[in-house]
């Protein structure tokens, strides 16, 4: 597809209207992968250990950091969700291939595949709703 420069205004409305109703639904991933992941390494997960928190929070560091671009609305940040969530699906599918981790890895690869795909359209649509309109 060739570079856009500026967009008519009824495309403007329509890009606008499709990050307004695709934004909650970002953001309600972005949290429910944290949410999964939270629960798997507090409630669900065998391993002992003495600081669970330590690992949580290096677990849900750059989710928790992206989080704030999320919420603001930049494409900018929605870029940056989708590489970090590349990072939780790859976790994911070598998780979902384990006899006993299958549940968190599918979790976590769906979760990490719907936030990428809905980071990068929200993405495109932010940045084409921006362009000047001629």
């Amino acid at each position: 597809m060739a570079k856009r420069f500026s967009i008519s205004a009824s495309e403007q409305l329509h890009y606008q209207g499709l990050c307004r109703s695709y934004r909650p639904i970002l953001i309600l991933n972005h949290i429910g992968l944290m949410l999964v992941l939270i629960w798997w390494h507090l409630v669900l997960s065998e391993i002992e250990l003495q600081h669970p928190l330590l690992l949580l929070s290096a677990v849900l560091l750059p989710l928790a950091l992206s989080l704030w671009g999320n919420i603001n609305g930049s494409y900018k940040g929605a870029i940056g969700i989708c590489f970090i969530s590349l990072f939780y699906f790859t976790a994911g599918v070598t998780h979902w291939f384990h006899p006993t981790l299958w549940p968190i890895g599918m979790s976590e690869a769906l979760l990490g595949a719907g936030l990428f795909c809905l980071g990068m359209l929200y993405a495109r649509w932010k940045g084409l709703s921006e362009l000047p309109v001629t």
